[in-house]
């Protein structure tokens, strides 16, 4: 046992470099399209095969040592039968140590690689969430204003071709129900073969009638209930249209705009049109846009055939600018009972309608309900579906708003 080459213990070939573990199936995936390794700032501390080697030559060589002294000492055959198989057992599992070592670190390398994997997965989830948070922040349609609508772009209004007739009582000081309840009980549509599309209230106690063609106006206005009973019919008057010129300088007059409007787009055109003429006709209705801007938004009124000219030419030069130009439909919505078509300060409503949960009683600001989805108080008052926020876009109180206001308008056939 003195030559070391013939060393019970020379168990070296057990420190060959073992095969890697049978992966379980979802680990063959892997290997059979690897993903490269993600760059990371973690070092991972391996050690190498070598220094295995040499680890185990060192332990061999001492228990060999030890396997010479004893069978050179005075011990008896038991005793180094003894000591042989012990060295044996500690080289044994001095091996085995190594080679759970080689799998292990084959594995750690592996989930190494596959946390990197998952790592790159979430971060590309995460700049999806914060992409899609963006883009509803765009969304918030409970704060739309209109350069974001400007921006997507604008078609034509193509008003809907109803006739209408406007109903009044003798009384003026009658209700606008008591003159609806005193029509549907004098006409009869079945009779009549009316169209009717809608009946809606208006001032002065007064309704509004909303039918398919012409003929179903005229076949109102000759019943002879409808003229017995007292009632007035007339033709209601339609409001000019109104557009928004978007980005105008702040640091030019009302007068310079105007002046401007005609001279660069529309005196060409306008050939038998003076510019006094075409002041006379046009009028500002309001300014839009945050104060610390150096643009702003002119809501001018002016007549269906100069809107045509400009909504159709898309865009207005004033000086040196070119400003885009849109039909403006917006629908004034009150903040204190969340209807539209009138502002707060001349709401009826004693008590304020929360925009978020919809429930009367309190303002936003004291909402109990902000962890809450919301709920359209305009859609909740007339009981319809409200799972949405108050003035959102696609709010069906709204949609109905826009297009009564815009059948109100004279487009004159646009």
């Amino acid at each position: 046992m003195s030559n070391p080459g013939l060393s019970p213990f020379g168990r070296s070939q057990l420190l060959r470099r073992s095969p890697p573990p049978t992966p379980l199936p979802s680990e063959q995936h892997q290997q059979r399209d690897p993903e490269p390794p993600a760059p990371t700032d973690v070092a991972v501390e391996i050690i190498s095969t070598p220094e295995i080697h040499n680890w185990m030559g060192a332990i061999e060589s001492i228990l060999s040592e030890i396997c010479t002294i004893v069978a050179d000492g005075k011990m008896n055959t038991e005793q180094k039968l003894r000591v042989t198989n012990l060295c044996r057992k500690v080289s044994h599992g001095t091996s085995h140590l190594a080679v759970q070592y080689q799998s292990l670190k084959q594995k750690t390398l592996q989930a190494q690689v596959t946390i990197q994997h998952l790592q790159g997965r979430q971060d590309i989830a995460d700049s999806i969430k914060e992409i899609k948070k963006a883009v509803e922040k765009d969304r918030n349609i409970g704060s739309v204003s209109y350069a974001n609508v400007v921006k997507k772009g604008q078609d034509l209004i193509r008003p809907a071709n109803f006739q209408s007739l406007a109903i009044y009582p003798a009384d003026r000081t009658q209700s606008s129900d008591d003159t609806k309840t005193l029509v549907q009980k004098i006409i009869s549509p079945e009779e009549l073969k009316l169209r009717v599309r809608g009946m809606k209230k208006i001032r002065n106690g007064g309704v509004i009638i909303s039918a398919d063609s012409k003929g179903d106006i005229e076949k109102l206005k000759a019943s002879e209930k409808l003229v017995s009973s007292g009632l007035k019919c007339e033709e209601p008057s339609k409001r000019r249209p109104r557009i928004a010129v978007i980005g105008v300088p702040v640091a030019l007059t009302e007068k310079e705009v105007l002046d401007c409007i005609f001279e660069q787009n529309l005196s060409e055109k306008l050939t038998n049109t003076s510019r006094e003429s075409f002041l006379e006709n046009i009028k500002l209705s309001h300014k839009s846009g945050k104060k610390d801007r150096p643009t702003c938004n002119f809501i001018l009124e002016v007549p269906a055939s100069i809107r045509k000219m400009l909504i159709t030419q898309g865009r207005i030069f004033i000086n040196w600018t070119s400003c885009p130009v849109r039909d403006f439909t917006i629908v004034t919505r009150c903040f204190n009972c969340q209807q539209f078509g009138h502002a707060a300060k001349f709401c009826r409503e004693t008590s304020p309608t929360c925009n978020l949960c919809g429930e009367t009683g309190h303002a936003f600001k004291e909402c109990p309900n902000k962890s809450r989805p919301p709920n359209c108080g305009t859609c909740k008052r007339f009981k319809r579906k409200c799972d949405h926020p108050t003035g959102d876009m696609n709010c069906p109180a709204r949609k109905y708003a826009e297009d009564n206001f815009i059948n109100s308008i004279d487009y004159e056939g646009a």
